[in-house]
């Protein structure tokens, strides 16, 4: 069974700072944890969660100094276990591929999810959730309108039963937004976020990259060709903004044509 704890939740961007490893489910099974310094950020929403500050790991091995270790424990295993798994294992993958080393092969790999076992033995259908939360079923089922009243009646529930009716909307959908990474985002879409006073590259082999570093270096010609495809309007808008104007001025005329970006809100609850 393993878990990590990282800086975020940007696969392209975020590193693992812990990782453990236990063999066996039984209380006397042995583990292991290894702490990783990171060369990125950790991000606050993150270290809200996992309570781990980059002061923690000033002397820590980089995650290439452990690898030959952590590649051998998951050769070695036949069954691989962890609670919504998916994010953990493309996790490692990344800090695998950012030292050039081959990902994990997980083909001949049982992997058990106990996330996802949960959502197998207790269904999480509209339904499901009328029954538990409300009390009762609910007719004319998927159809919008009955559809539309069960999920406000399934919302109080919930809201009651997890002690959170007392939430603010921010809190309440900072730990459940289906589109995470949304507040930070410059306009409608995912492809160009803020980070601190920069706006940068969400896509792409930039991904990362600073707008008015991309603009004044030997990559400009990546936004000149963001230009010319078929990349919503406002990303082609602020590209091109960026190839005419400074860095500074860059950043005044996106917070005045896009917005601020909005804080993080502290969570409600702790939630991977």
């Amino acid at each position: 069974m393993f878990d990590c704890e990282t800086t975020g939740i940007d696969f392209a961007k975020d590193q693992v700072i812990e990782l453990c490893v236990q063999h066996g489910l039984g209380p006397t099974a042995t583990s292991r944890t290894w702490r990783i310094r990171p060369s990125v950020a950790i991000h606050p929403a993150a270290q809200a969660v996992h309570g781990i500050k980059m002061d923690d790991l000033a002397g820590c091995p980089l995650f290439s100094e452990y690898v030959d270790e952590i590649i051998a424990v998951f050769t070695h295993a036949d069954v691989i276990v962890g609670y919504n798994i998916s994010f953990d294992i493309e996790m490692l993958q990344a800090e695998l591929a950012r030292i050039e080393r081959p990902p994990l092969d997980l083909t001949t790999k049982k992997l058990v999810d106990a996330f996802r076992l949960w959502q197998q033995c207790e269904p999480r259908s509209l339904m499901h959730a009328h029954r538990r939360f409300v009390g009762d079923e609910f007719a004319s089922a998927h159809s919008a309108s009955a559809d539309v009243a069960a999920t406000g009646r399934v919302l109080v529930g919930m809201l009651e039963h997890f002690k959170l009716a007392d939430q603010d909307w921010q809190q309440i959908a900072s730990v459940c937004d289906p589109l995470p990474g949304r507040a930070s985002w410059v306009g409608p879409s995912r492809h160009l976020r803020w980070e601190g006073d920069a706006i940068v590259v969400g896509f792409g082999k930039h991904t990362g990259a600073s707008l008015h570093e991309l603009a004044a270096g030997p990559d400009r010609s990546f936004l000149q060709w963001v230009m010319q495809k078929d990349f919503p309007a406002h990303v082609v808008e602020i590209c091109k903004t960026a190839l005419e104007r400074p860095a500074t001025e860059l950043v005044q005329w996106a917070r005045e044509r896009f917005g601020q970006p909005a804080p993080t809100a502290q969570p409600p609850f702790a939630q991977k």
